[in-house]
């Protein structure tokens, strides 16, 4: 039975998770939705992706400018694609699955895709693996709402 995270206490108990999926689940949610640099103890934790949300997307390149540029130089994160998978080296979505390998240890084989949907100024977000425990085939998806 693996502990729920985020933790969660019930009755002056650690709540356990009642499955293995809905325990990486909560853990991804909280991954996705964490900005790097705001867990004090370990500042890596999270996704790269939350700390450019007051920056400028543009859809028609699917990439994200950065407002600071100086002397003409930027970060090689401005350059990465919003839309692709992992399996591309300039991506987010390379990122997110690097974050996911590093933290949550219950799923191997991880494959990110990361796609904009125009329409709904949303980014479909699809993390496949196997967890390790029981080699069962695992699958996660979720959105992320656009700033713009």
């Amino acid at each position: 039975m693996s502990i729920l995270l985020p933790l969660q206490v019930r009755d002056g108990k650690l709540v356990q998770a009642s499955d293995v999926k809905a325990a990486v689940d909560a853990f991804i949610e909280l991954l996705l939705t964490t900005p790097c640099g705001s867990c004090v103890s370990d500042p890596q934790f999270g996704f790269i992706f939350n700390n450019l949300k007051f920056e400028i997307f543009n859809e028609n390149e699917g990439v994200i400018y950065d407002s600071e540029e100086k002397n003409g130089a930027t970060s090689d994160l401005y350059s990465k694609k919003v839309s692709g998978t992992s399996k591309s080296i300039n991506t987010f979505a390379i990122e997110l699955k690097r974050a996911i390998e590093q933290y949550e240890k219950r799923l191997s084989d991880v494959s990110v895709s990361m796609a904009y949907v125009k329409k709904l100024k949303k980014i479909q977000v699809d993390v496949e693996g196997t967890l390790g425990e029981m080699n069962e085939a695992y699958r996660y998806t979720t959105s992320i709402d656009l700033w713009n």
